[in-house]
Order: structure tokens, then sequence, then C-alpha cells
């Protein structure tokens, strides 16, 4: 039977719409997965990576994050969110929707921002989330690239915070960098990737000391040569969930890069479901 991702527009607060695409699989996994892209992707860019999980058994779903795709809120000079907003309203609303879709416990994975938005939202304990996949996700942290490229991270990390508060939004597709994006959003992200903790704008919470709480399953799975998120990047970013039981693999494949690797993942899917296996029959 052919797979066929289908999609239904979900409120994620007072006001704001999005879309989940989502295939449901006959006797599935007992896993759910739910994935959140990386920033200024939408979540139709997916579906092959939709239905390569669903050919293994898994029931799985996409979310629009706010202001990308479908999202009914886009970033301009009046309108602004950060990864409080998304953590707080975009993230659970998803979660709910693919509990009574599929009635699983669920797995985030995570691609670039969204698998740092994964780690995150597992800070906050939400017992309907079981484990995390982060698909060459790492932190942004400048000091954890190679050499000179930390210098070039650096620069452009900090540029893109001041030209999104001048401006009031960043108009990423001018800069060959994702989509327009909130001028919070890009200054959560600029200040982590200045400092390397996350200090989310709006909490009061120790991000830092809550995921260093966490203690979920996790698998990182990252690209040897990916400019945008080399290994340092991904343990700088695992390393802060220190209770958690990690499992990083790397992929030597310099065909592959950031984003490609969605246009032919079966390297990524065999790893996942390597991992399924491994863990949970131990």
């Amino acid at each position: 039977m052919a797979l066929i991702v289908q999609a239904r527009e979900i409120q994620i607060a007072r006001g704001k719409t999005t879309e989940l695409r989502y295939i449901k699989v006959e006797a599935p996994a007992p896993n759910a997965v739910l994935i959140l892209p990386a920033l200024g992707v939408p979540a139709s860019y997916y579906n092959r990576l939709l239905k390569s999980l669903a050919k293994m058994g898994r029931s799985c779903a996409i979310i629009d994050l706010r202001g990308q795709g479908t999202s009914s809120v886009k970033a301009s000079k009046l309108v602004n969110y950060g990864y409080y907003d998304i953590l707080t309203e975009d993230i659970p609303a998803a979660i709910t929707e693919v509990n009574n879709l599929f009635g699983l416990p669920v797995d985030l994975l995570g691609h670039s921002l969204g698998g740092q938005l994964a780690c995150l939202y597992s800070a906050l304990q939400d017992e309907r989330v079981s484990g995390l996949i982060l698909c060459t996700a790492g932190s942004v942290y400048y000091r954890t690239w190679p050499g000179l490229q930390k210098i070039r991270v650096l620069i452009s990390s900090q540029f893109a915070r001041v030209y999104a508060r001048a401006a009031g939004y960043f108009p990423g597709a001018k800069f060959g960098f994702g989509g327009d994006s909130f001028q919070k959003l890009i200054n959560d992200w600029g200040k982590q990737a200045l400092t390397g903790r996350y200090k989310i704008a709006g909490s009061a919470l120790n991000w830092e000391k809550e995921l260093g709480d966490v203690t979920l399953p996790i698998l990182a799975i990252h690209l040897s040569s990916d400019f945008l998120a080399p290994p340092g990047a991904v343990s700088h970013l695992c390393n802060k969930l220190v209770s958690a039981s990690k499992k990083l693999y790397c992929i030597d494949n310099p065909v592959l890069d950031h984003f490609n690797w969605l246009r032919q993942p079966d390297v990524f899917i065999e790893a996942i479901e390597n991992w399924y296996l491994q863990f949970y029959t131990v």
C-alpha cells in the first residue's frame, strides 16, 4: 500500500494555527516520532523522511513551527516570538495532536535547530516524551568550531542578532540562512552562539541545570564533514544532558550535507532503527 502523507490544521495557541503532516501505520512500533524541523525549513521538505520512518513501521508526524511553512504567524517588525513561545505552545500542542492520532509515547526527532528545541523541551519533563533523536543538530557555541571557522560563526551569528534587532526581524532568505525569522528567536539563538549557555528570553528557568536532569535515551546522528553541525558542536549540546543515556553516531560520507540527507535518508534511518533495537532490547 502506498504511504500517503496526510495533513491537518492544528491550533497552537489562541488565534494561531499551523499544519501537522503525518503518516499513521497499521500495527505500529511502540514509539511514534514527531519531527521538529530546522530553521526556515517547511514541513513539506521532510516528506521523504516521514515515508522512510513509516516504512519501518513507525507512525510519525512533523509540525510547521511558528513562522515557518504553513504557520498562520509570520515574522515581521510587528510580530515577534522566541524559543520560549515555541517550547510552551507549538511543541506541546503538536505532541497532544500526535497523542490523539496515534495513542503512543512520542520520540522527538530534531533536525538542526529542531534538535536544540527537542533538547530544551525535554528539560520541561513532559512525560509524554519517551526519547530524543538528534539529526545534524548541535550547539551553536562558536568555540566548538575548529580553527578559524569559529571566527566565521561568531561574526555571522552576532551580525544576525544585530540586524534582527535593528530591522525587527531577520530576513533569512536575503542572506541565504533559512527564511524570515523572529527577532526574539534570532536573539535566543545568537546569545547561545556567543555564550554557549541557554538563557531564554521570557523564562526564569535555569535551562542548563534542567538539561542536566534529563534522563531520556538520546541518539545523536551527525556528519563528519558538516560545517553547520561539526562534531564538537554536537558533543557540546549532548554533554549538557549529563544524566541522559546517549549514543553519538558519526556518518563519514562526503556526499551528504546538513540538508541533502533528507533527500536520501536511508543511512540515518538505519542508524535510528539500530538504536531502537539496541536500546529497547537491553
